[in-house]
């Protein structure tokens, strides 16, 4: 399954619906989940967007996706998390490097 595949699965499911999120990123991960990172289209501001990570296994034998994690944000909320982290993470005006 290919990530509009994922998408368009998620948005027919009524899990996301791309009415109000638009799809930024799709991340496949070694172990059969996916990271999928969506933009509000609807709330926010471009200054100050709003984000919906989803962390979800896919199940190409269906095919199916189960959501298992999904977390509403804004960019601000990333340096904040970072803090958090250890390791050699870096903040620069709010943004991940």
């Amino acid at each position: 399954m290919n990530a509009r595949e994922i998408v368009e699965l998620l948005d027919r499911r009524g899990e996301v619906s791309l009415d109000t999120w638009k799809a930024l990123s799709v991340k496949r991960n070694g172990d059969g989940t996916v990271d999928i990172l969506y933009r509000n289209i609807r709330v926010g501001t471009d200054e100050d967007p709003v984000f919906l990570w989803i962390y979800a296994n896919v199940v190409d034998d269906g095919p199916e996706i189960r959501i298992l994690e999904r977390m509403t944000f804004r960019s601000g909320d990333i340096a904040w998390v970072l803090r958090y982290l250890p390791g050699g993470a870096k903040v620069y005006k709010g943004r991940a490097e």
